[in-house]
């Protein structure tokens, strides 16, 4: 019995420091919402906000090259014999690598 006491004794000696730390290991591992999930989550979002950005500057570049298109029909056959391989009937067409 005496054993059992000093385990107590010890025990309510450092009840707040064992709260706290059980506390943390909730908070740190066990919860919905703990810090690993939320540390997945930032590196989750910091390469979705790099694939935003990846996508604003194709939409901005395609954008640009629909606006050079509008304004002069010789790019839009540039762009549609460079790109598409596409030639007049009487044309020949040789492609070198």
């Amino acid at each position: 019995m005496g054993k059992i006491k000093d385990v107590l004794g010890r025990i309510g000696r450092y009840k707040y420091a064992i709260t706290i730390a059980v506390f943390l290991v909730i908070i740190c591992f066990l919860d919905q919402n703990n810090l690993m999930l939320r540390l997945g989550h930032r590196q989750q979002k910091a390469a979705l906000l790099q694939e935003i950005e990846y996508y604003e500057a194709v939409r901005d570049s395609s954008i640009e090259r629909l606006r050079m298109l509008e304004r002069d029909s010789g790019n839009m056959e540039r762009i549609a014999r460079e790109k598409y391989g596409m030639h007049l009937p009487d044309e020949e067409v040789f492609v070198i690598q």
